[in-house]
């Protein structure tokens, strides 16, 4: 299971890395084109104090996982990404409702770990 946050160093650019959290965050193919009930991404609101956060990141993005299931039961995996010139070094945690466990997002993070480590051999993480 994943602790929180899982930390990622990839070569991969920001885009390659975000379009690889895309996939990885989708949910069956009945969930998202049968139920309606598929996984839907946000910006997550942050607090006004961001605006002098020294290192803010280059990138956010909240995936709301869906499926089947109460409200009560959701999860979401906010993933934070900064560009640091040869590498992007990218944050992931796990937000849950009250009745979630956060299984469905934590098996979204490893689906998500290893498709990067596919694409770039040199990916390193901790977290996990």
């Amino acid at each position: 299971m994943a602790k929180s946050p899982v930390e990622i160093t990839t070569r991969l650019s920001m885009a390659e890395a975000a379009d690889v959290f895309r996939e990885a965050m989708r949910v069956s193919w009945w969930s998202e084109h049968i139920t309606g009930a598929g996984t839907t991404f946000e910006q997550p609101s942050g607090s006004v104090f961001d605006t002098v956060a020294e290192d803010r990141p280059d990138f956010v993005v909240m995936a709301l996982l869906g499926g089947r299931g109460a409200d009560i039961q959701k999860s979401a995996v906010h993933m934070y990404m900064w560009n640091r010139g040869p590498h992007r070094e990218i944050m992931l945690g796990v937000g849950r409702n009250l009745g979630s466990f956060g299984i469905k997002a934590n098996r979204k993070i490893r689906r998500y770990v290893d498709a990067l480590a596919d694409l770039d051999p040199s990916m390193e993480y901790s977290g996990i």
